[in-house]
């Protein structure tokens, strides 16, 4: 696998980005991010499935139904521009044309995101005042800032950046996201921004799903879907390298490139869980389907009670086996096998004897891995999730105060 850096959006060629205040939020923080490729680029892209979404996401995804080569994407946050009807969509609206002006761009080149607080309305006053500012900062040199400017209640910056050589030349995946709470995606408050300088063909779009499903959708920090969730995969093909063109091991090695840099900014996510601290991956294996799999990993990952045993470094194993029985898979407990890194606690349904002090060890580590094995098919999932502490509560019982 390649090594992950940290070069964000604006490591591929073809691509330029900003980031400024604009005085939307009340920090004082950067609120307006803009990713742009002159020559445009091939968009893949994938959003919530939250049944009330916000306008931006109506926005971009009735752009895309239309054509699939962007130009930028211009981002707000500190307000999610959700559940504000007619108006939320002619705001989402007014961003893109107001880009597109400055930019001198086509009627839908531009697609937009919006992060924050649900139900106020954009200011755009002030919105329309800072998109010359925002334009005339593009540069090469402001992936730092992009990732910055779509913060909210982030703690750390999710950046990260890979490269591949090839036979042809080299090919460079950047990306950064932001999301610390509500994050539970299925993709379909998490946004995800990927570049390339590959080029990817028409057919990419499933592969990109997929991709998705094994990375920022096999997160989950409180078990909430956003209504802003987006992932979106900008290709601009200025490497001259086409993907069908590499050979078979090639092919491998870049798509092994691109879904290690998606898998590392998901997990940058849960570990910046909101009052988070620790991350801890769910692996079922055994299962009849991946999708059964998947299923009682999510189970797992989004129990309330798990995740304050989690917090409190507390081997209760039982929660973990209560919450794969209430998954709504079938299974038969008698052949359970569960395992605290590499130490059994339970085999064929019943506890072992090992040694509670080797079990607490382990929960008292900031990262670990446990492991659930029905013990009936070949298909495994993971779910990568964090605990509840009290933070968590505090910070989203203050939200909007």
């Amino acid at each position: 696998m390649a090594e992950i850096g940290n070069g964000g959006v604006c490591f591929p060629k073809g691509f330029s980005a900003s980031g400024i205040k604009a005085g939307i939020k009340a920090s004082g923080n950067l609120d307006l991010a803009l990713l742009y490729s002159k020559e445009g680029a091939k968009c893949f892209a994938t959003f919530t499935k939250n049944q009330v979404q916000a306008a931006p996401v109506l926005y971009d995804k009735k752009v895309l139904s239309g054509k699939n080569i962007i130009h930028a994407v211009f981002i707000n946050s500190g307000n999610a521009n959700a559940c504000t009807g007619n108006q939320g969509y002619a705001d989402a609206t007014s961003m893109a044309e107001l880009v597109e002006k400055e930019l001198n761009l086509a009627k839908f080149s531009v697609l937009v995101g919006s992060t924050g607080v649900i139900g106020h309305k954009l200011p755009m006053d002030k919105i329309s005042a800072a998109v010359p500012e925002l334009v005339k900062n593009l540069s090469t040199e402001n992936s730092e800032l992009f990732a910055k400017a779509i913060c909210t209640t982030d703690t750390i910056l999710k950046t990260g950046s890979v490269s591949v050589q090839t036979a042809k030349g080299e090919v460079r995946f950047g990306g950064s996201c932001k999301g610390s709470g509500m994050i539970h995606p299925n993709m379909a408050t998490m946004l995800a921004y990927i570049t390339t300088d590959l080029q990817l063909p028409e057919d990419f779009s499933a592969e990109f799903r997929e991709l998705v499903n094994e990375s920022f959708n096999a997160i989950t920090v409180d078990g909430d879907m956003s209504t802003n969730d987006t992932c979106i995969l900008l290709a601009s093909g200025q490497s001259g390298i086409s993907l069908n063109d590499l050979s078979a091991t090639e092919q491998t090695d870049v798509r092994n490139a691109l879904f290690g840099l998606m898998k590392c900014l998901a997990l940058q996510i849960v570990k910046d869980g909101e009052g988070a601290t620790k991350k801890i991956e769910i692996e079922v294996c055994g299962a009849c389907s991946k999708t059964e799999a998947m299923q009682i990993a999510k189970s797992i990952a989004t129990s309330n009670l798990v995740k304050c045993a989690f917090f409190g470094a507390d081997p209760n194993w039982g929660r973990i086996v209560s919450s794969a029985g209430a998954s709504g898979v079938a299974f038969d407990a008698d052949k359970l096998s569960l395992y605290f890194e590499d130490a059994q606690v339970v085999k064929n349904g019943m506890p072992t004897d090992i040694s509670v002090n080797v079990l607490r060890e382990i929960v008292k580590r900031e990262e670990y891995k446990i492991s659930l094995n029905l013990h009936l098919g070949e298909f495994k999932a993971s779910v990568f999730t964090c605990d509840l502490s009290y933070d968590y509560v505090k910070i989203n019982a203050e939200y909007t105060t």
